[in-house]
């Protein structure tokens, strides 16, 4: 009999945990459970997994990069000589790609909910939930980073505050498809949290440097505060000794 290798062993146990966290909750995916549904012997788990805890962090960096991956299909390589498109469309284009992979499984994303309840309402589970928000946030600034890139653009707020906005964008789009199925209402909601989103970023001009935006100076001239005091324009020159008798 031909020995499964491990990255396959993993790979179908983790969807297996998928499917019966999913249905059953985080309480009822015991490792004999996600075995069964797996079609493997309990052993074969522990040869994959060092404990459940290992398994279900598995689980969550699986769909969050899953969803990381759905979102920048297609984005790169884009050719230096093509016309960069903006920030607000490659956002856009990202969100329609998660919210693609949504709708075609839904199973992925209830599963990272049940995680997430199972986490806030089970003591000492704090350390756990941070973990699956780390992960999450660290998807979202490599997907903004991305998209910088794509769109020759660069961040006017710090990378990782956007990237927060990211997740709560996308966790808001989530559990709201979830409850209601309407995609329609999603893809609008996508369109305008592009928006949002594209607002934070500046395209940059051909030099490499962002363009001045209306809170930036433009390049050379004064501070929006005015000048400093030895930037000071002169006054008018002193009269000369000829110039003052005329004025007598």
């Amino acid at each position: 009999m031909t020995r499964m290798p491990v990255a396959e062993r993993r790979r179908a146990l983790v969807d297996a945990a998928v499917r019966v966290i999913a249905r059953e909750g985080v309480a009822g995916a015991t490792t004999r459970a996600v075995v069964a549904e797996a079609g493997m012997k309990l052993a074969s788990l522990h040869y994959a997994f060092g404990s459940r805890e290992e398994l279900l962090e598995a689980v969550i960096a699986d769909v969050t990069e899953q969803e990381r991956v759905a979102a920048e299909d297609g984005l790169l390589p884009l050719d230096p000589d093509d016309p960069a498109p903006t920030m607000a469309q490659v956002v856009h284009a990202g969100l329609d790609r998660f919210l693609d992979l949504l709708v075609e499984d839904p199973l992925r994303e209830r599963a990272l909910l049940e995680l997430t309840l199972y986490a806030l309402r089970t003591p000492g589970q704090e350390a756990a939930l941070a973990a699956q928000y780390a992960i999450y946030h660290r998807s979202a600034t490599a997907t903004l980073e991305t998209a910088a890139r794509v769109a020759r653009s660069r961040w006017v707020v710090p990378l990782p505050d956007a990237a927060r906005l990211l997740v709560t964008l996308t966790d808001g789009l989530t559990t709201t498809w979830l409850a209601d199925r309407d995609t329609a209402a999603a893809r609008a909601t996508v369109a305008f949290a592009a928006q949002a989103l594209a607002a934070l970023a500046v395209p940059l001009s051909p030099t490499g440097l962002a363009d001045a935006t209306p809170d930036d100076p433009a390049p050379g001239g004064p501070s929006p505060d005015g000048p400093a005091p030895d930037d000071a324009a002169p006054g008018p020159a002193p009269a000369s000794e000829h110039e003052e008798h005329r004025a007598c």
